[in-house]
């Protein structure tokens, strides 16, 4: 029963640090696609690595307290699940926005939602993994 307790315990965490990339992730998107007019794919991937940036941080020392070096095993591993939900959060906004019509704001949205679980279970069980 402790584990489970315990299990909830880092989704929630993730889920605060989630909270906290995504209002960074959101703020560099909307300054820049919106704001500045960049192009709406350029403003996701500087939007999306600002997020990865917090991300890691706070969820190596605070959600999974992990004990290694900063620059780490993890931190490689961390840095390609980053580059893959990229992508795949990238290919949602296409699909969303670019195919669909969807407004860019709202596309963002489901665009992140869409990564949010995978990230999870792949960080839990193999970027910060206990074993």
């Amino acid at each position: 029963m402790e584990e489970k307790g315990t299990e909830l315990r880092k989704a929630g965490k993730f889920a605060a640090v989630g909270a906290v990339n995504t209002l960074v992730d959101f703020l560099v998107f909307t300054v820049l696609a919106q704001a500045l007019s960049v192009n709406v794919y350029l403003a996701q991937v500087a939007g999306y690595s600002a997020g990865v940036l917090n991300s890691y941080v706070l969820n190596r020392s605070w959600t999974f307290r992990a004990r290694g070096r900063f620059f780490s095993p993890a931190l490689v591993k961390f840095l390609v699940l980053s580059v893959c939900m990229l992508g795949l959060s990238t290919g949602l906004l296409y699909l969303c926005h670019g195919v669909a019509g969807v407004p860019k704001l709202a596309a963002k949205v489901l665009a992140t939602g869409g990564t949010m679980v995978v990230s999870f279970l792949v960080n839990r069980f193999w970027v910060f993994g206990e074993g």
